[in-house]
């Protein structure tokens, strides 16, 4: 079970996913001649890949304006196409912006997984129509791409909680150990001994694991007068 992906914050842990996808897709056709590829996450970050410099800038295009059949795939998750933009007026500088280009048709396929919305945009220099074959390949490899990125996302946020969850189990260790010891040279209670640690955590700015890690690692040696007035410092608030 997959996590949901609200955010991917790495964008170059995204883009040879989205490229690979884009190169892939545009091989599925002979008449394609390159392809965009955006990426959609719940939470609004997105992600974008071409397959040439000139696309990128028709990708941006559509994201500023608004217009285009990339953005309007993704609105209404239903393939999108121009057959040939000379007579297609639909998206006025998108067309122009592509005509000056040398580019004549496009189709773009999205795609929808758990919330995060992939969109393949292929180009042709030529009057050209996308078969329901090859948009069905297309749709196959887009999902494909998005579970993939999910289950990436989903295994580094669990090593991430992993390791999170090994340096607290660690510094909950070292913080026992210190307790002890504060309690061994103090002869007081470990709910004491805790709230002196506590308190010297604040007057030294440091967490309360390094100063417990010092006491550690000197076992309560040249402490013990310092501790001791913190000791009592800690009985007179607590009086």
């Amino acid at each position: 079970m997959t996590r949901p992906m609200d955010a991917v914050t790495d964008d170059t842990a995204v883009a040879p996913w989205l490229v690979r996808l884009g190169g892939r897709a545009m091989r599925c056709s002979a008449g394609c001649r390159g392809a965009t590829v955006s990426l959609r996450c719940p939470g609004g970050e997105a992600h974008r890949a071409s397959t040439h410099p000139d696309l990128a800038v028709l990708a941006a295009l559509q994201e500023e304006t608004g217009e285009g059949p990339g953005v309007e795939a993704a609105r209404s998750l239903r393939p999108v196409g121009a057959a040939d933009l000379v007579a297609d007026a639909r998206w006025p500088e998108f067309r122009v912006a592509a005509l000056e280009r040398g580019l004549r048709a496009c189709t773009a396929v999205p795609v929808m997984t758990e919330g995060v919305t992939a969109t393949v945009t292929l180009y042709a220099f030529r009057p050209w129509r996308l078969t329901a074959e090859v948009r069905e390949a297309v749709t196959v490899l887009a999902e494909e791409t998005v579970a993939g990125l999910l289950r990436e996302h989903a295994r580094t946020g669990a090593e991430a909680e992993a390791e999170q969850l090994r340096t607290a189990m660690a510094s909950r260790a070292v913080i026992d150990q210190a307790i002890g010891i504060v309690t061994h040279l103090l002869d007081c209670a470990p709910d004491r001994a805790f709230d002196v640690l506590r308190v010297l955590s604040q007057r030294t700015n440091r967490k309360l694991s390094a100063v417990a890690a010092r006491i550690v690692r000197a076992k309560g040696r040249g402490s013990t007068r310092e501790l001791r007035r913190l000791l009592d410092e800690v009985r007179a608030d607590g009086a």
